[in-house]
């Protein structure tokens, strides 16, 4: 426990993902599906047991993730739950409703830039926005349906659309298939609606950065104009933030 490192867990609906910090970098992280004390295993060899560890989830009770941390054993451990002291000002007003992710994605944009206010993107199952200012007061934001569920949400609700898997490649504006047509309504649909919400924002303030972070954040990175900040590990550097705040 002499050796400061710290951890922290974010366990998502589907995956598992685990950061060690050492000070301010990273020095190992795994994303697992299913049980991780295997990889929390591996991490106490490799490192020795952490000095304390910030758990998040939107998924398992408490008692499942205590034994999944039986590795750490000996570690402070934390739940990011409602009632956590927090670096940064919440005006949120159904606080208890807001998702771990969210708070830890401005916390974590907060730290890393505190001259300017900043607005969060995460380009994850939902599409996230989130803006915090360089006082560190953070009001709230917006959600809409990401990239998967808008593919999804289309076969779905209607009797002829077929479902199409997201790709790799960005779809023209003009569709010349109904494949095409779907994926360019799709993405560039998502496309503008960032444009048009980064430009909202900044005609509020000019100084706003723009942060970007998710799974499909980098499959639209290059295609916005203003100078933006990608963060693929936010979330995770976020609840290190949170960590540090109440370890003091």
């Amino acid at each position: 426990m002499e050796n400061g490192v710290k951890l922290v867990i974010d366990i998502g609906n589907t995956r598992t993902k685990i950061a060690l910090f050492n000070e301010d970098a990273m020095v190992d992280s795994h994303s697992v599906k299913g049980n991780f004390s295997v990889v929390l295993s591996k991490l106490v060899a490799d490192h020795g047991v952490p000095v304390s560890c910030m758990v998040s989830r939107v998924s398992m009770d408490d008692a499942e993730i205590m034994t999944a941390i039986e590795p750490i054993k000996g570690a402070r451990i934390l739940f990011l739950r409602s009632g956590l002291l927090l670096p940064i000002k919440v005006l949120y007003k159904t606080p208890e409703t807001l998702g771990n992710d969210r708070l830890a994605n401005v916390c974590g944009a907060w730290a890393m830039n505190q001259e300017k206010n900043s607005l969060v993107i995460d380009f994850g199952t939902c599409i996230k926005y989130d803006f915090i200012s360089n006082a560190g007061i953070y009001s709230g934001g917006s959600i809409s349906p990401g990239l998967s569920m808008r593919y999804k949400a289309l076969t779905r609700f209607t009797s002829q659309l077929p479902y199409f898997k997201p790709v790799d490649e960005f779809p023209e504006l003009i569709g010349q298939s109904t494949e095409g047509a779907i994926r360019s309504g799709v993405e560039n649909g998502i496309l503008e609606e960032v444009k048009g919400i980064i430009a909202r924002y900044q005609e509020m303030n000019n100084q706003t950065l723009i942060v970007l972070t998710g799974g499909d954040q980098s499959k639209f990175a290059d295609k916005l104009k203003s100078p933006i900040f990608a963060a693929p590990n936010l979330t995770l550097t976020g609840l290190k933030v949170i960590l540090d705040h109440n370890d003091q």
